[in-house]
């Protein structure tokens, strides 16, 4: 049975949808770029229309937490994929994608990393 946010396992537990994975994906970028969800656009370009503060050598900027999220979650295959260049993750979109991809594979993970903006869906 769907409510429309989420799926409903066993025992009442709830299991994110694509859609809903998709929707904390979106707010994790947000808040790592601290702006507005609503103002993030799928085709948006990391480097480009995102870009990154300069800390200091030794703090990770926003790029560094995306990139430790996106290798986090990928699976066996989906790693591989990511070190010989054959994934790569450029946009808002690709990183929402690559969260709905890995959910299938990881969910744990997926779910770990997500977790606080999954809870705000909820």
């Amino acid at each position: 049975m769907a409510d429309g946010n989420a799926i409903w396992g066993i025992v009442g537990i709830v299991v994110p949808d694509n859609q809903t994975i998709r929707a904390a994906a979106l707010s994790r970028i947000a808040q790592v770029f601290n702006l507005p969800t609503s103002s993030l656009k799928q085709e948006m370009r990391f480097g480009d229309d995102l870009k990154a503060t300069f800390l200091s050598d030794w703090k990770y900027n926003e790029f560094d937490q995306l990139l430790h999220d996106i290798r986090d979650v990928a699976d066996a295959e989906t790693l591989k994929a990511l070190n010989a260049g054959t994934l790569v993750i450029t946009t808002v979109g690709d990183f929402c994608d690559h969260m709905a991809h890995c959910y299938r594979t990881n969910s744990r993970e997926v779910e770990a990393v997500l977790s606080a903006h999954l809870a705000k869906l909820r």
